[in-house]
C-alpha cells in the first residue's frame, strides 16, 4: 500500500542494518551472532527485519514467547529460533514447531521431557543460569542436576547454557559483571557445551576480557540504539502535521485544559498518540519533536491518537510538513536521555498500526 497514505511512518534503512551487523562480524569474526527479535523486532516489524538479518547471514534468532516464535516459523521454516520465556501450557506447541525453548526451571524441563515422549519428537533446548540478576534461570546447584537429566535423554539436545548480565553498560558495576561471568564459565561437568552471556553492551565493553564465548546476543546494537561511533541508527519515525491553528491567549488545548495559552500560539496536530507508543505523561513540553534544527514541545495532554505541538519557533512550517520523533538527525539514545528513559522503551512500544517502510 502507498506509504503516502500514512501520517506516521517508521522508515527502516537496510544499509544501516547491514553496516551494524558487519561491524560486529568484523569485530568478533569467530563468534556467531544471535539476533534478538522479540517485541516485533524491537518495534521494527519482525518479519521484514528478520528477512534483512537472514540476508546478512544471521542464522540464530531469539524471541520472548511462543507466539513470537510461531509467527516467524510460518515464514522461516529452517531458521533456529530460541524462545526465552516459554510457558508450561505452550511447551507442546513449541516442540511441535521445532522452536528451541529455554529451560529456566525444573518444571519446564519436565514438561519438555513429557512432550517429547508423548509426541515422539526431538528438540533442541537452551538452559538458563541465574548468575545474580535473580530473574529467569536455574541456580548453579539446580543446573548441575538438570544438565545430568537432559544428557540422559536422547530426544533432547542441549544447544547452549547461557545467562544475562544485569549491568553490562555500567562501568561502576564491572566487578559484579565479572562475578557473573565467572559463575557461568566455571560451571563443572559442562564440557563441550556452548556458553553465552554477552549482549550488545556487554560485547562492546567486556567481551575482550573473556575469550570463551561462542555466541553473542545482539539487540539494540543491531537496531542502532547505542551511542557508538561505528553503529548507525537504522530507523526514523516521522509524523505529518495534519492541522495548524492559532490558539488565542487564554484558550486551552486538549483534555482537562492542562495548557492555557499565555499568548496567541500557533499549534500543530499530528496523528501520533499514546495508542501509538508515546506516553500520556509526555505532554506539556516533556516530549519535543525535531524540525529543521529546532525542538518543538508538545502542549496539552497527549491523546490516544494524536498530540499537539507548539510551532511558535518554527518558521514557515505548513500543514503536510514532517516532524521527526527520532532518526539520524536526532538519535534515539538522545531522545531517551531527554525523556529520562531508555531506547528500548521507546521503540519496543511502537504500535503495529504505524506503517513500517523498508528502504535501501
Amino acid at each position: 500500500m502507498d506509504s503516502k497514505l500514512y501520517g506516521t511512518r517508521l522508515y527502516v534503512h537496510r544499509k544501516s542494518i547491514s553496516q551494524n551487523i558487519k561491524y560486529f562480524q568484523d569485530s568478533f569474526p569467530k563468534i556467531d551472532i544471535m539476533a534478538v527479535v522479540k517485541a516485533n523486532a524491537y518495534g521494527h516489524g519482525d518479519i521484514e527485519f528478520c528477512q534483512e538479518l537472514k540476508s546478512n547471514n544471521i542464522k540464530l534468532f531469539s524471541v520472548a514467547d511462543f507466539e513470537e516464535g510461531l509467527r516467524l516459523r510460518k515464514v522461516f521454516s529452517h531458521i533456529r529460533i530460541m524462545v526465552m520465556n516459554p510457558g508450561i501450557n505452550n511447551i507442546n506447541t513449541i516442540v511441535q514447531n521445532k522452536l528451541e525453548p529455554v529451560i529456566y526451571n525444573k518444571r519446564v524441563m519436565s514438561e519438555i521431557i513429557s512432550s517429547t515422549k508423548k509426541n515422539n519428537n526431538t528438540i533442541n533446548v537452551h538452559v538458563k543460569l541465574n548468575t545474580g540478576m535473580n530473574r529467569w534461570g536455574l541456580n548453579t546447584e539446580e543446573l548441575i542436576d538438570v544438565i545430568k537429566v537432559l544428557k540422559q535423554n536422547k530426544k533432547i539436545t542441549i544447544q547452549s547454557i547461557y545467562s544475562h548480565l544485569s549491568s553490562a553498560k555500567n562501568p561502576k558495576l564491572d566487578s559484579f559483571s565479572h562475578n557473573q561471568l565467572n559463575k557461568l564459565y566455571s560451571i563443572k561437568n559442562c564440557t563441550g557445551l556452548i556458553k553465552h552471556v554477552f549482549s550488545s553492551h556487554g560485547s562492546l565493553r567486556l567481551l575482550e576480557k573473556n575469550s570463551d564465548t561462542q555466541i553473542i546476543r545482539l539487540g539494540l546494537g543491531i537496531y542502532g540504539g547505542l551511542k557508538h561511533p561505528n553503529l548507525e541508527p537504522v530507523s526514523e519515525l516521522k509524523c505529518t502535521i495534519n492541522q495548524i491553528r492559532t490558539v488565542k491567549r487564554g484558550e486551552g488545548v486538549g483534555y482537562n485544559r492542562s495548557f492555557i495559552a499565555a499568548n496567541n500560539t500557533k499549534v500543530g496536530v499530528i496523528a501520533f498518540g499514546y495508542a501509538d507508543g508515546i506516553q500520556r505523561n509526555w505532554g506539556n513540553g516533556l516530549l519535543k519533536f525535531y524540525f529543521q534544527g529546532k525542538l518543538l514541545p508538545t502542549i496539552g495532554d497527549i491523546s490516544m491518537d494524536s498530540c499537539t505541538i507548539d510551532l511558535s519557533q518554527a518558521i514557515n512550517i505548513c500543514e503536510g510538513d514532517e516532524l521527526i520523533y527520532f532518526g539520524r538527525e536526532r538519535p534515539i539514545w538522545k531522545l531517551a536521555e531527554e525523556l529520562d528513559t531508555i531506547p528500548y522503551e521507546i521503540i519496543a512500544t511502537l504500535s503495529r498500526r504505524i506503517k513500517r517502510i523498508y528502504i535501501n
